[in-house]
């Protein structure tokens, strides 16, 4: 696979590629963003897109979308989308990894339901730093 952040100006030619990758994950969210919203904060600059393109058919075979978090102490990669091959396995996500690392990040976290969870634990190493509660008011 080769990873590989999109450049603002080609979002929208790719963008039916990826669309059906990220909308599954957004399924399972608790509501914050729905696929337009992603798309609207990709085109504006607020987040970034990056696929995962398959060497052999030189098709998408991924994508993820990050929003940066500056804190005090680190800047944050944090996924707020992501479907398809993009961290299937420690190759692709050390790609991923490398191009966030261009982006200033110096961590990354993501919200996951469980199963999520473990994949992202088993797959590329991620560790559980805390779970996400909510209460609706």
């Amino acid at each position: 696979m080769i990873v590989e952040l999109v450049p603002l100006n080609t979002v929208h030619i790719v963008w039916r590629h990826v669309e059906d990758y990220l909308k599954a994950t957004l399924e399972k969210s608790a509501g914050e963003f729905n696929i337009d919203h992603v798309k609207a904060h990709v085109v504006a600059g607020l987040q970034s897109l990056y696929i995962a393109l398959d060497k052999d058919t030189n098709k998408i075979a991924g994508a993820a979308t990050v929003n940066f978090i500056n804190y005090p102490n680190y800047r944050l990669a944090y996924v707020t989308a992501m479907g398809g091959k993009m961290i299937t396995n420690e190759d692709n996500w050390k790609k991923l990894a490398l191009l966030l690392k261009q982006a200033g990040a110096t961590r990354c976290h993501a919200s996951a339901s469980d199963s999520a969870t473990r994949l992202y634990e088993s797959k590329v190493g991620f560790k559980k730093i805390y779970n996400t509660v909510e209460r609706i008011l």
